[in-house]
């Protein structure tokens, strides 16, 4: 599992967030969710702790349906309490 949110519980996103994808290629896939201001709230990836690509622990325990599944990640991320409900996420590369 690969994946770091970058704020604390007091700072919950609202509003227009966005994921952006760093990498999609070659059985990797890397992304991060960031906020209309542009700052990283979560991110990311399929690599292990050597680089490799594995399946992607959002896909395999049902929280995503597909590495840009935007419903499933917004829905995960409020879930842990880091985006506010009535938030919205869209992906772009």
């Amino acid at each position: 599992m690969n994946a770091k949110i970058k704020r604390t519980p007091a700072e919950v996103a609202n509003g227009q967030l966005q994921m952006v994808v760093d990498l999609d290629e070659r059985g990797s896939f890397k992304a991060h969710v960031e906020t209309e201001d542009g700052k990283e709230i979560f991110a990311f990836s399929n690599e292990d702790e050597n680089g490799w690509p594995e399946p992607l622990w959002l896909v395999e325990n049902g929280f995503m349906d597909h590495a840009r599944d935007c419903d499933g990640l917004l829905e995960y991320l409020q879930s842990l309490g880091v985006v506010a409900a009535g938030s919205s996420l869209t992906v772009s590369g």
